[in-house]
């Protein structure tokens, strides 16, 4: 009887205690859960959820504040997710706050993250819809880590030929880190620069000394009011060519008839192949002069005879004396005549008639 009685009390004892641990289990878990506590719901939509399922905890600030209470597909690119949250933490979440979904590890379970929003917006209200943040996938980020991987490895089988051909001395480069004559010719092109740079301090010092046509114009004064006044000069110089043209155009001045009267250009035009008349019987002449010259040089004509033949010349010199001297006879006979008495008588009778 006694024996009955302790075990009765073990057995009691025993379901006593395990009621209480369940208790205590379902209370733990109910806080953790947000069951016994008040709460209010929040919505967001996405594209991809990451594999997240009803239960998974809802995150704020690094502090669990509610679960995943329901999935639902609104279309076959979009997912619905509400979330079941502490109503103790509805202060903190602002309208425009987001939510992102997060891995707890690199491989871990999905948790939904709420970032804060700013102050300057109200606060959400129970069946928001916040704005939400894709989250960048594991498999995008290997996808890209392997497209990285196969660009490198291209990239330093292109470096990795570059350097053979540069250590060959091909290309620019190539000439640039192995062609000593391309060294040496920039090297001297350095001397040659820095020779430049020299005389161009040279030029600049002397400019700065006043030394120079550079010197005088940038320091004397005098040269500028010369240059100043050769500008007031030209100035009037264009305003009167200015007035000139003027004339010209209204037909004013011997320009001015040359450009606008009609008559006058009529008769330069005349006057013109007139001059290109002459000029015609000016180059005929000249072919005539030049035929003689050549007929004269030839020994052709009576100037060439009288030019070259001297036999000629010298029958001629006679003949001239000839007629000279036949010429003072016929003077000397007309002397005697007029002494003559009968020719005078005679002449005085004509003289009364």
């Amino acid at each position: 009887m006694k024996n009955t009685r302790k075990k009765n009390i073990r057995l009691g004892s025993f379901v006593g205690v395990s009621i209480v641990i369940f208790i205590l289990a379902i209370y733990y878990i109910g806080s953790q859960r947000s069951i016994f506590s008040k709460s209010f719901m929040l919505s967001g939509v996405f594209e991809d959820i990451s594999g997240v399922k009803i239960g998974n905890d809802v995150r704020f600030s690094g502090i669990n504040i509610g679960t995943v209470s329901k999935v639902e597909i609104l279309s076959d690119s979009l997912v619905k997710i509400d979330l079941s949250v502490q109503q103790n933490v509805r202060q903190f979440i602002r309208k425009d706050s987001k939510m992102e979904i997060i891995p707890e590890g690199l491989m871990g379970t999905k948790v939904v993250n709420i970032y804060s929003g700013t102050n300057l917006t109200k606060i959400v209200e129970n069946g928001d819809i916040l704005e939400t943040i894709e989250a960048v996938q594991i498999d995008d980020i290997l996808r890209q880590l392997n497209t990285s991987s196969i660009n490198t490895a291209i990239i330093t089988k292109n470096l990795a030929e570059i350097t053979n051909k540069i250590n060959k001395g091909e290309g620019a480069f190539g000439k640039i880190f192995a062609d000593e004559s391309l060294a040496t010719n920039l090297s001297r092109i350095a001397e040659e620069t820095a020779i430049l740079t020299n005389n161009f301090a040279d030029i600049t010092g002397k400019i700065s000394n006043e030394e120079g046509s550079i010197g005088m114009l940038l320091s004397d004064t005098t040269l500028a009011k010369k240059i100043y006044q050769a500008g007031s000069n030209l100035e009037k110089s264009t305003a009167n060519l200015a007035v000139i043209t003027d004339q010209v155009n209204n037909g004013k001045g011997i320009f001015g008839e040359i450009f606008m009267d009609t008559t006058f250009t009529s008769g330069l035009s005349r006057a013109g192949k007139n001059l290109d008349y002459t000029t015609e019987k000016t180059k005929i002449l000249s072919e005539n002069l030049v035929k003689i010259t050549n007929e004269i040089n030839e020994g052709q004509g009576l100037i060439s005879k009288l030019i070259y033949d001297t036999a000629f010349a010298d029958s001629v010199e006679i003949a001239v004396q000839n007629v000279n001297k036949g010429a003072k006879e016929v003077e000397e006979a007309a002397r005697v005549v007029k002494r003559n008495w009968l020719i005078r008588l005679f002449s005085k009778k004509e003289k009364k008639k």
